[in-house]
């Protein structure tokens, strides 16, 4: 969000508009790691503020966050997988099938690939 700072206002002989006049950035804004938009008539400051969050007892590290991750990462379904699912998945939202039907093929082929993957990493 945008401030507009105005150090003066000058005013026409009828008194009825007004103008700001262009001001310099300031150095603050600079300091504290924000950005000076100038504009004509119109100085923006926008500030951002970093904030530290000290380490936590029991909050993950970054092994256990990696981890993590790498689970997720093998428990989702190749690319190819994907695909079909999502084919699976619009053919039903387009009434090619019924969803009981496409879901008796998807959970079907869920568990086929899934004892073709236990197969595999127990050889």
């Amino acid at each position: 969000m945008a401030t507009t700072t105005s150090s003066s206002t000058s005013s026409t002989s009828s008194g009825t508009s007004h103008r700001t006049r262009k001001q310099p950035p300031t150095r603050a804004g600079r300091a504290q790691g924000g950005t000076d938009i100038t504009l004509p008539y119109v100085t923006a400051e926008l500030h951002t503020t970093k904030v530290h969050l000290p380490g936590l007892p029991g909050m993950p590290g970054r092994k256990e966050l990696a981890s993590a991750v790498d689970t997720v990462r093998g428990q989702l379904p190749s690319r190819e997988q994907a695909l079909f699912y999502g084919g699976l998945t619009a053919a039903a939202a387009f009434s090619l099938i019924e969803w009981p039907v496409a879901a008796a093929i998807g959970i079907g082929n869920a568990l086929i690939q899934r004892s073709v993957h236990k197969e595999i990493s127990e050889a």
